[in-house]
């Protein structure tokens, strides 16, 4: 008797723990979700700068086992792509992405002040301005270019680049741009030096270092939140004027010059004397610049797009 009943107990224990081991094994949950991702907004649009957190444009749902959520983000001059990576705790992963799209330019106001470069006296008055204005976004590009006027008021203080930025004192611009200077190389001005402080007091505007401070000062006072470039004259070899030739070297040091001026400003510029644009622009041939000086309507639609390029990067000067 003791012998069948130890049998029982045992057949019992038997069945107990067969019964225990397919209940566990049942269970036992196999998560084979795959992460998915809701984009709200497949492209967003932003006015210039933006703070965004590219959380709030996601949605990501996992399985059981949970998992976790990473952005990528590959930036150009337009805006972003941002990659979403769904990395579920199962091993099985998601991918999507959204656009972000900066319109830096669009609907914005946009002065250029400069000499007969701007103003396009071989191009029938269309310069680069004109392009600018004609075929980007904008709502406009004013062309505040004033032929044969100088930085300085060495030679001529009737044709001071300063008297021609006081005319559009009355409206604000988002962007201004700054051109001049190669009319005070032309005329031989005095070099001086670059002041100490950023008084105006402290400019002679006799001088190509002066008058150079006293336009940035001018400007950077006026429109203290617009963003500002400057656009280094490019190269203009052999142009002969009052029986005069200038050197490469007697340009680039004034150019140089204007560098460490508006390396002191902290104002951005674009620099057309460089290699790059002389083989662009040709400047040993008459094509794009039928008096070895100025361009003609050729010229400026070609360095156009290079200008807006650059100027989508500036920044705010305040």
């Amino acid at each position: 008797m003791d012998f069948m009943k130890k049998i029982l107990i045992s057949a019992l224990c038997i069945l107990t723990l067969v019964s225990c081991a397919k209940k566990n094994e049942e269970t036992v949950v196999v998560d084979d979700t795959v992460p998915t991702i809701d984009i709200i907004n497949d492209e967003l649009v932003f006015d210039d700068e933006y703070e965004y957190r590219y959380e709030d444009n996601v949605t990501v749902s996992f399985g059981e086992s949970g998992g976790t959520v990473e952005f990528e983000s590959e930036k150009n001059s337009d805006g972003e792509t941002v990659s979403v990576i769904a990395k579920g705790n199962n091993g099985l992963n998601a991918y999507d992405h959204f656009r972000i799209k900066i319109e830096k330019t669009k609907d914005k106001k946009a002065i250029v002040f400069g000499d007969s470069i701007v103003y396009g006296i071989l191009a029938d008055r269309y310069s680069f301005a004109n392009y600018l204005n004609d075929d980007y976004d904008f709502e406009k590009v004013v062309n505040a270019g004033y032929s044969d006027f100088r930085l300085s008021t060495y030679d001529d203080q009737n044709k001071w680049l300063i008297d021609a930025v006081k005319n559009h004192f009355d409206e604000d611009y988002d962007y201004v741009l700054l051109e001049g200077g190669v009319n005070d190389v032309l005329y031989l001005t005095p070099m001086g030096e670059i002041a100490a402080d950023k008084n105006y007091e402290s400019f002679d505007v006799n001088t190509f270092c002066g008058g150079m401070e006293a336009y940035l000062y001018t400007i950077v006072n006026r429109w203290p939140n617009a963003k500002i470039g400057y656009i280094i004259t490019y190269y203009t070899k052999d142009y002969t004027e009052r029986g005069l030739t200038w050197s490469y070297d007697d340009y680039k040091e004034y150019y140089d010059m204007q560098k460490k001026i508006l390396d002191k400003w902290n104002i951005e510029y674009l620099d057309l004397f460089s290699d790059e644009f002389s083989e662009l622009l040709e400047v040993d041939t008459y094509k794009y610049l039928p008096d070895k000086l100025h361009l003609n309507v050729e010229g400026h639609g070609l360095i156009a797009p290079y200008i807006y390029e650059w100027m989508k990067g500036l920044r705010k000067y305040s």
